[in-house]
């Protein structure tokens, strides 16, 4: 998805010259996702309690052309969220962090490493980043579709969770984004996972995750991402040694991507 750039060699040096590579390209996102989540009590009693959580992350990132793809860099900016969090202070350590990796020529993205690990709103935004940019097949033109797996295995203190998501990408044509023409990527997908969760009230909780979604990608004719939408439906499971049956649990998230000029 992302252009490559080939210099030719200069016609009348007799000398060898090594010739600079592009600078990289550099963005700034701006990521906002609203959650609701639905506990389902009724099986011990209590009825339904409902949460909706806001939480808005800026970051730039930078891509520089390498061999099979580009070397990512993101570097969080700020955090802002109005969820509860295991540590509280974690919105302050994740100011300036750096995430680094690889994209390949389809846009799928690895993250190889982080200045900080140990904080859990570094490991949720490296977890976004494994999703970020759109999966575009090569060449790709209007009305072809394709399909793209991806898994994502987060371990932390809190949980240890492994999801697998299977995509369905169409190139859906020409759209009109920030005065500009681009390429319109939609795609369908569903996640399925499960793992534990650490409750300082409950402990130790199993859980089973299902979640199906749809996506809106914004692509420069360069190969830039010029950001998006996003919603999702999720129906989870939650064992605990406190609760006598599984506790259903529904997720329904909204994010928006969008460029900071």
């Amino acid at each position: 998805m992302f252009g490559r750039v080939f210099l030719a060699a200069a016609p009348f040096l007799t000398l060898s010259v090594a010739l600079e590579a592009p600078a990289p390209s550099t963005t700034r996102y701006r990521i906002e996702s609203k959650t609701e989540q639905v506990v389902d009590l009724s099986k011990m009693g209590q009825g339904s309690q409902t949460n909706a959580f806001t939480q808005v992350a800026f970051i730039t990132v930078s891509l520089k052309d390498t061999t099979g793809g580009q070397v990512v860099q993101a570097v969080i900016d700020s955090v802002s969220t109005d969820a509860p969090l295991p540590d509280p202070g974690s919105v302050q350590k994740a100011k300036g962090v750096w995430l680094r990796g690889r994209v390949d020529a389809w846009g799928r993205t690895t993250i190889l490493s982080t200045s900080a690990d140990s904080v859990d709103l570094v490991g949720q935004i490296k977890n976004s980043l494994a999703r970020f940019f759109p999966v575009i097949k090569p060449g790709a033109k209007q009305g072809d579709a394709w399909v793209d797996t991806s898994r994502v295995d987060t371990k932390n203190a809190q949980q240890a969770i492994k999801t697998t998501t299977v995509t369905t990408y169409n190139h859906a044509g020409a759209a009109t984004r920030d005065g500009q023409s681009v390429s319109r990527i939609t795609a369908a997908s569903a996640t399925s996972g499960a793992g534990t969760m650490e409750n300082p009230m409950a402990g130790t909780m199993e859980v089973e995750i299902s979640d199906t979604g749809t996506e809106t990608f914004f692509v420069a004719a360069d190969g830039r991402y010029l950001g998006g939408e996003s919603k999702s439906e999720g129906n989870s499971l939650v064992r605990t040694p406190m609760a006598p049956d599984p506790i259903p649990v529904k997720i329904t998230r909204v994010s928006s991507v969008t460029i900071v000029k």
